[in-house]
């Protein structure tokens, strides 16, 4: 018998403008669901920017979704009762959350730490949450948070799971060098735009270029820094589409505000959320893709843009630091806004051939990454050290 693995997350299927966080719970149900059972508890809408309830799944009853049983709390909050219920009903053998601050994971913590819970071995992913980037965000709340945590052990004897060495210094500096921490990448897709042709890429014109950023509107991905750079460019026609939902309403009055500041040769479209298909092929129909975030802990959406052939000018707060000697991108410090003018220069500027070696090195870079097991070996030794883990021995 399959041992069973219990998920509590935010956002799961048939959602899509969540973001990776959610990708890579489907990714793990997907390549691993002939080893485990597997039961997801989430919410029944999509995001925090779109809270209209599924009308395909049954509110507060398992469903059957792809590989796993999920069951949709509804009005976007799940008591710590109904929490222990579920564990009561489904008796797993480990318990995944992937998030330290999201609502369900708070839930079944909570009910833990008052022993309302048997004790079940406990895998938390953070998801970049404990990143010095992310908790510059509303700083106060989250400082207070985490000192509160530590005082009740809300996350007494759980397993850490990080998504790099990164992200594992972030978590030990946080939640102090005693705790236990895994590494294991985020797992991708197995394939990503398999009739990939590089033929059918744009063409890349010298004095023009095409950026895209996809993601959630919201402080964290810092959007706003890359259009405060476009404001000094004069030369050349620049086009910058901007994929992805608006969560955060003031902080995108402030895009907005910049937006039209913008000199007559930058051209902005606001497309909005899109199916996850029909987003990385706007991607794959763009020249280089933007992300100034403040802190990611993979950095999903970045793959998914190397895998279409699309070069990356990101932050340097991110895992992804080898992507100039790969010559696939541009990694560059937020202190630095002259050194993004430059790449921006030097994108502007680039002529089809150029761009035909840096957008095919960045197709074979992805292709590399899909190729390798190391994360699914990673991710396996995690989850079956957790669910072979003595219950007693979970106290930590």
């Amino acid at each position: 018998m399959k041992k069973k693995i219990l998920i509590f997350c935010q956002f799961y299927l048939p959602g899509y403008r969540s973001g990776g966080g959610m990708w890579t719970i489907v990714n793990l149900i997907d390549r691993f669901c002939h080893q485990y059972d597997f039961f997801v508890v989430t919410g029944n809408y999509d995001s925090a920017g779109s809270k209209m309830p599924f009308d395909s799944v049954v509110t507060n009853e398992w469903n059957k979704v792809g590989n796993a049983h999920v069951f949709y709390f509804g009005g976007g909050n799940i008591s710590v009762k109904t929490a222990i219920s579920l564990v009561d009903a489904v008796k797993p053998d480990c318990i995944f959350l992937n998030s330290a601050f999201g609502v369900p994971s708070l839930r079944f913590l909570t009910a833990r730490r008052k022993r309302l819970i048997w004790n079940i071995p406990v895998i938390l992913a953070p998801c970049g949450e404990l990143g010095s980037g992310s908790l510059s965000l509303k700083p106060l709340k989250k400082r207070l948070f985490l000192h509160y945590s530590k005082v009740v052990q809300l996350y007494r004897g759980i397993i850490w799971k990080a998504s790099s060495e990164v992200e594992k210094k972030d978590i030990a500096a946080a939640m102090g060098q005693d705790v236990e921490i895994l590494v294991a990448p985020d797992l991708v897709p197995r394939t990503i735009l398999p009739g990939y042709s590089q033929q059918s890429k744009p063409k890349k014109v010298s004095g023009e270029v095409r950026f895209v950023f996809m993601s959630r509107i919201v402080a964290k991905k810092n959007i706003h820094f890359f259009l405060e750079c476009l404001r000094e460019v004069r030369e050349g026609d620049i086009t910058f589409d901007i994929i992805g939902p608006i969560e955060d309403k003031s902080y995108w009055s402030r895009c907005e505000s910049l937006i039209s500041e913008l000199p007559g040769n930058v051209a902005i479209n606001v497309i909005g959320p899109l199916q996850r298909n029909q987003a990385i092929y706007r991607v794959f129909q763009s020249h280089f893709f933007v992300l100034p975030t403040l802190n990611e802990n993979f950095g999903y959406v970045l793959i998914e843009s190397l895998a279409a052939g699309t070069p990356l000018l990101i932050s340097d707060q991110t895992m992804w630091n080898e992507l100039e000697s790969s010559d696939v991108g541009w990694t560059i410090p937020l202190d630095r806004p002259d050194l993004y003018m430059k790449a921006i220069k030097t994108c502007v500027e680039m002529d089809e051939a150029r761009f035909s070696e840096v957008s095919s090195a960045a197709r074979a870079y992805a292709l590399k990454w899909l190729d390798n097991a190391s994360s699914d070996r990673s991710m396996a030794k995690v989850l079956e050290m957790a669910v072979n883990r003595a219950s007693g021995d979970s106290d930590g």
